[in-house]
């Protein structure tokens, strides 16, 4: 533990010291990723340090608008500059660099002799190692709650909109705290945050009550196509690129910019990992570059999906994960292949 603590009081050293921070959160993120991003982006505020935020395609739906900062997250890269100008930065909640969608760029910074010192904030299991320093606790349910740690161990006082975003972030990576990964420390700290002021009823009502009527189209469609594979104890649905088109195609400006900022295929897959009978629940859908994505999702004890992630090139969490593969979807009678 002290020499965690000891990496938690680098970490901070480095950063109030800092002259220009740029935070960047993975792409098309999370309330946890933005949550994570906002939080820094309001320490850099109270030490008056220059900072931005970077989330690739982050689209605002207004869900999370009452974030301190999130209008100074940037979208595209364009908008950032040369990223050698900073002289600190913080990658969150990415799992892996290639979701920052600027891997090649943060890579290519490592081969300078003048660069910004590269840090990383995560919560998700060790995929590769590419920072200075990192803080990386796959315990933890979510990042906020490693930033949490990081603002206690050196002193910070957690006002409102600090307060707001680790909410934000732990209710958001723990199902809105009924995700087996839910511990007595996330119900502790919630508490905690609720006491120094953090908007609650406002939270859960922007997480839970702002289902969109597109969003309720694309999940019926997934419960329509759910199947059972008894052999593996293992539910399914399949979207094919036809069916969800379908229902894009009605969809108003505000909709898609919902759809697209969102992983809803995700959150329909946590939705359905509560089914009881089975093991875990797998999400597949096509996407229109030729991609086939897949969700996975367990509440079980004992059941680790990642490793059938990482059987197809992805990873994650024990209890969430999800990969890629190039192809599209066929139903072969009963079965369904990735061709």
């Amino acid at each position: 533990m002290a020499i965690l603590e000891s990496v938690y009081k680098e970490i901070f050293h480095n950063f109030v010291t800092a002259t220009r921070i740029l935070v960047i959160g993975h792409l098309s993120p999370d309330g946890d990723a933005l949550s994570s991003v906002c939080s820094l982006l309001e320490l850099s505020e109270r030490y008056n340090i220059f900072a931005r935020g970077f989330c690739s395609d982050y689209r605002s739906t207004g869900t999370f608008d009452y974030l301190p900062h999130i209008q100074k997250i940037a979208a595209t890269p364009e908008c950032l500059g040369e990223l050698d100008n900073y002289s600190l930065i913080i990658v969150v909640d990415c799992g892996s660099l290639a979701r920052t969608n600027l891997a090649e760029q943060i890579k290519s910074l490592k081969e300078k002799s003048k660069r910004p010192l590269l840090i990383e904030f995560d919560h998700h299991p060790n995929s590769e190692h590419w920072s200075d320093l990192e803080l990386r606790l796959p315990e933890k349910a979510a990042t906020t709650e490693i930033i949490y740690d990081f603002l206690k161990i050196n002193g910070e006082e957690i006002n409102r909109d600090l307060a707001d975003c680790i909410l934000t972030g732990l209710l958001s990576d723990t199902g809105n705290f009924l995700y087996s990964k839910t511990s007595i420390d996330n119900l502790s700290i919630a508490s905690e945050m609720v006491a120094c002021g953090a908007r609650f009823t406002k939270i859960i009502n922007r997480l839970i009550r702002n289902q969109s009527l597109l969003t309720m189209k694309l999940w019926g469609l997934a419960f329509n196509n759910l199947r059972l594979n008894k052999k593996y104890n293992l539910a399914f649905s399949v979207l094919t690129r036809p069916e969800v088109d379908e229902i894009l195609k009605s969809a108003t400006s505000e909709e898609w910019n919902r759809f697209s900022s969102q992983d809803i295929f995700g959150e329909i897959a946590g939705w359905l990992s509560n089914i009881s009978e089975v093991d875990a629940i797998m999400v597949l859908r096509e996407e229109p570059e030729g991609l086939v994505k897949g969700s996975l999702r367990s509440s079980q004890d004992g059941v680790d999906v990642s490793k059938l992630a990482r059987m197809f090139g992805g990873g994650g969490h024990p209890k969430a994960s999800g990969f890629t593969l190039k192809g599209r979807l066929l139903k072969d009678g009963d079965r369904w292949k990735i061709v």
